[in-house]
């Protein structure tokens, strides 16, 4: 869809993107990610994986036994999800996206969560219907669907509220956060193959 990602990967100017503008972690972004998602993938999405790569790298050294509950670490890969998930809901026309009362002045969490709900359900219909999907392929969307429900009513249910079981070591924290870059890898790589999204030159 967009090509942000060859900007500040084989460009010498970097200076438009993001905050942490010469800093990304492009050996890290490579490591994670095919290139085809790395440039299909929007600017506010890749800036939050770059978030989470650049927080990963200081783990092991700065934070190891140094904190009770880790769940911070994994904020910025599932706000990457979310990303993800509402840009290809854009580009497959689902009809949840365009929903006015989604975007409003003030953030409602519920009506989030609803609304990924929704996108999620309209994905796997979408996937059964498509003629360029294989039968394997729809198998695996649908599989994929099943595995981001799963990851994130255990967000919702866990490291996101002061009542919910802590994520109290790092090694959960990073199965969280590479589960996330797998399933964005995995579910980009599958519809492009199939041309439901495409990369654009812009």
């Amino acid at each position: 869809m967009t090509k942000y990602y060859n900007r500040i990967a084989f460009s010498s100017d970097k200076s438009f993107f993001g905050k942490a503008r010469g800093n990304q972690p492009i050996n890290e972004m490579n490591s994670n990610f095919d290139l085809s998602t790395l440039e299909y993938l929007n600017e506010s999405v890749i800036n939050h994986l770059a978030d989470s790569l650049t927080l990963e790298k200081y783990w092991q050294v700065q934070l190891n036994d140094r904190f009770n509950d880790f769940s911070f670490t994994t904020a910025p890969a599932y706000k990457a999800f979310e990303g993800f998930l509402f840009q290809i809901a854009a580009e497959l026309n689902l009809p949840t996206v365009g929903n006015p009362k989604f975007v409003g002045t003030y953030f409602d969490e519920q009506l989030v969560d609803k609304t990924i709900d929704s996108l999620l359900q309209e994905l796997e219909t979408k996937s059964k219907t498509s003629t360029k999907l294989s039968k394997d392929e729809k198998i695996f969307i649908k599989d994929q669907v099943v595995e981001m429900k799963r990851f994130l009513q255990h967000y919702r249910h866990t490291p996101a509220h002061f009542h919910g079981e802590p994520i109290d070591s790092l090694d959960k924290a990073k199965q969280n956060v590479h589960s996330i870059y797998r399933i964005i890898n995995e579910t980009i790589k599958i519809l492009l193959k199939s041309q439901l999204v495409k990369i654009n030159d812009r």
